[in-house]
């Protein structure tokens, strides 16, 4: 147990020596997050200052205005606008309160208003030709009279629509609306704003890339240790097992934290920069996520980093790591291109990605995207994770069984026959 604690511990700090690691797995994220805190306190002072020039504004909202009504139309004025729109008697008495100021403009409705629908607007001339006034006042005004004062059918003939019902032709023949949208949370349920929307494909981006760096640490620290050499020196005091458990440990370690940076980046991204990103007020990126995620991730790391590692010991010059990536991490990448086609392709409830969100090889992307886009029953959530963490025991020893100094040492060519029978045990 103490060489495997050796082991573990020089890893975690060969690792965490490397800029790009570091750079990738907290830089990036804690960037990301540092650049949104900056954004959303820049705003905050804006809406300070904003704040205090509405309230300057507030006050006077509404400009005074009058009106001269030769048509003997306006009968009612609305009660919020009693103190902002003044009946004169005369154009003689509204040029007058104009010039001292007592009003902006004023309106004249002519006596042939109902039949030519024509009211004049006069202003000073200081006034910007650009300015047209609150022209809605007197409308609504007029609005209202014409209807004899019924404020309730005033209002709906100047919003004849309250809420439009959207139908599809499917739907319209089966007499049933279409499922209403819901941006409360990501997925594709959420059809009017693309980045809700895009979240699941963006998660399968990050998880495949966690799986790829983290696997691909265990495989070349094996590879290289073959190509200069250090391996042979290793196997003089420590077993293959030990060695393999040590950086299995180091690396899932590091592959971890990097993941749990990337998530709490996301989580707090998309939870605290609502009004930065345009999201609506009601959208929360659930906390469930996040802790499926980091269980998948585990999971996954387990299987993938067996597998690579296999790969590793069979591997004698890192020129030959091509092809031993690509077989080691083909079902991974079949169930990335699915994952991350299926949400734009409005497919995630599709029998075939239930099926890859299950299958071991493939869950740890496409159940991560799954998650993202609605909710997963539970028993498939638990049927994906038991299935995912017996893979990745039964992966973990069958490379065991082939980490041994035979494979180690020896100098043969990488084949995939060779590394299929090694994990079958017949090596």
């Amino acid at each position: 147990m103490r060489k495997t604690i050796l082991i573990m511990k020089q890893e975690l700090i060969t690792t965490f020596s490397r800029p790009s690691y570091l750079l990738f797995a907290f830089g990036i994220p804690l960037l990301s997050v540092l650049i949104l805190g900056g954004i959303k306190l820049i705003q905050g002072r804006s809406n300070q200052n904003s704040v205090a020039e509405s309230n300057v504004q507030s006050e006077s909202q509404l400009e005074i205005e009058g009106f001269v009504d030769h048509a003997n139309l306006i009968q009612t004025i609305p009660d919020d606008m009693e103190d902002t729109l003044l009946r004169f008697d005369s154009e003689a008495q509204a040029q007058q309160a104009l010039k001292s100021g007592e009003i902006s403009a004023y309106y004249v409705i002519p006596a042939d208003y109902i039949e030519r629908g024509e009211v004049d607007y006069i202003y000073p001339d200081d006034r910007s030709y650009l300015s047209d006034g609150q022209k809605w006042v007197i409308q609504w005004t007029l609005n209202l009279n014409l209807l004899e004062g019924d404020i309730e059918l005033a209002d709906q003939i100047w919003n004849p629509i309250w809420n439009l019902e959207t139908r599809t032709l499917a739907s319209e023949l089966q007499g049933t609306a279409i499922n209403p949208e819901d941006c409360s949370r990501p997925g594709a349920a959420c059809q009017s704003i693309e980045l809700i929307r895009m979240i699941p494909s963006l998660l399968v981006v990050i998880f495949f890339m966690a799986f790829m760096s983290s696997s691909s640490m265990l495989f070349n620290s094996i590879g290289a240790e073959k190509e200069n050499h250090t391996i042979e020196l290793l196997m003089l005091s420590i077993n293959p097992r030990q060695l393999l458990s040590g950086k299995t440990l180091a690396l899932g370690t590091a592959g971890l934290l990097q993941t749990i940076f990337w998530l709490s980046a996301i989580f707090i991204y998309f939870n605290l920069g609502g009004s930065t990103l345009s999201l609506p007020e009601g959208f929360r990126f659930p906390v469930e996520i996040v802790t499926w995620s980091l269980l998948f991730f585990i999971g996954g790391f387990g299987l993938y980093a067996s597998l690579m590692a296999g790969a590793g010991a069979l591997v004698p010059k890192m020129k030959e790591a091509g092809i031993a990536n690509f077989i080691a991490m083909f079902p991974l990448f079949f169930g990335y291109m699915f994952g991350l086609m299926a949400p734009m392709a409005e497919a995630t409830g599709s029998k075939f990605l239930v099926f890859l969100s299950i299958f071991p090889l493939t869950s740890p992307v496409v159940m991560v995207m799954r998650l993202a886009d609605g909710v997963v029953p539970l028993w498939q959530i638990l049927l994906s994770i038991g299935l995912l963490f017996i893979s990745a025991y039964a992966a973990l020893q069958m490379v065991a069984a082939m980490f041994h100094a035979q494979n180690l040492l020896s100098g043969q060519p990488f084949s995939v026959k060779r590394y299929l029978k090694a994990l079958a045990g017949r090596a």
